[in-house]
């Protein structure tokens, strides 16, 4: 996250803790029970929570240069790469529930800002603007009917930033996913054939060592799945993995689904024991 977006996160939140009196009350010291998971982290403690969400989707940030397009003749479309949970977590849009939600909200931000900068809007005023998008989505816990709002107050914002900044793009928000099918769906098979798989997002694999927890611990980075032995998985981006095998042995790494689109399957294999 660029110190900028730091910046106007901070101060959006804090503004928010005065302005809305009941986050201010909820956010009041009481006694909570110890987090136990990436999950419980998230849920109880939501502010602190996405900025680490973010600064680790800072670093994984390769999708979003990926999807770049050029500004549209009519103006640009904040909801043009339409960033959803199921396309930016396949498999996971559930399950990641609402780490997953930042995880999308985070991209979401990110396109904005790399695009409407190169757009010509200033970086302060523009980094503020999305700043107080994602405290009101924070305030309410991602719900839709909020985003909806907040979208629609970001879009009135950079409105005003234009007219102040000649030659930049007007914004609007237009819904697109419909016409955007993407099949994500991709099998597995292992080697030898007796393996048992299990696989997470990489981001969250990521949220989850930031968060210091042991990542590798289904308990406590409460995002990974069972591999689906009758059909295939939808995978949306690079995936962590893990395979047992009968007989004690294992296998682990990562593997990027697209390299794997064309042949429609990936295969995890057994690495030969080292040289005695």
């Amino acid at each position: 996250m660029t110190r900028a977006m730091t910046i106007a996160l901070t101060i959006a939140f804090l503004t928010l803790l005065v302005t809305t009196p009941s986050w201010a009350q909820s956010s009041a010291p009481t006694p909570v029970a110890v987090a136990q998971s990436s999950s419980e982290k998230v849920r109880e403690n939501p502010a602190t929570q996405y900025v680490l969400v973010k600064t680790v989707v800072g670093k994984t940030i390769g999708v979003v240069d990926a999807r770049a397009q050029p500004v549209e003749p009519e103006g640009y479309n904040l909801l043009k790469y339409c960033w959803t949970a199921a396309s930016v977590l396949g498999e996971w849009a559930e399950r990641a529930g609402l780490t997953g939600q930042m995880v999308v909200r985070a991209l979401e931000t990110y396109s904005w800002q790399r695009d409407l900068g190169r757009a010509g809007y200033p970086a302060e005023p523009l980094a503020q603007a999305i700043g107080r998008y994602e405290a009101m989505l924070v305030a309410a816990d991602f719900a839709e009917p909020a985003r909806l709002r907040a979208l629609d107050g970001l879009t009135t914002e950079l409105d005003g930033i234009r007219r102040t900044t000649p030659g930049t793009a007007q914004v609007r928000a237009v819904e697109r996913c419909e016409t955007q099918p993407r099949s994500l769906g991709l099998n597995y098979t292992t080697s030898p054939d007796d393996g048992r798989a299990r696989f997470i997002p990489y981001v969250l694999h990521e949220i989850c060592q930031t968060q210091q927890l042991d990542a590798d611990d289904p308990v406590r980075c409460d995002y990974w799945l069972n591999g689906k032995a009758d059909g295939p998985m939808s995978f949306a981006g690079e995936t962590v993995y893990s395979v047992r095998w009968p007989d004690g042995s294992m296998a682990s790494g990562r593997f990027d689904p697209e390299q794997s689109r064309g042949t429609g399957s990936v295969i995890l294999r057994r690495r030969p024991p080292p040289p005695k």
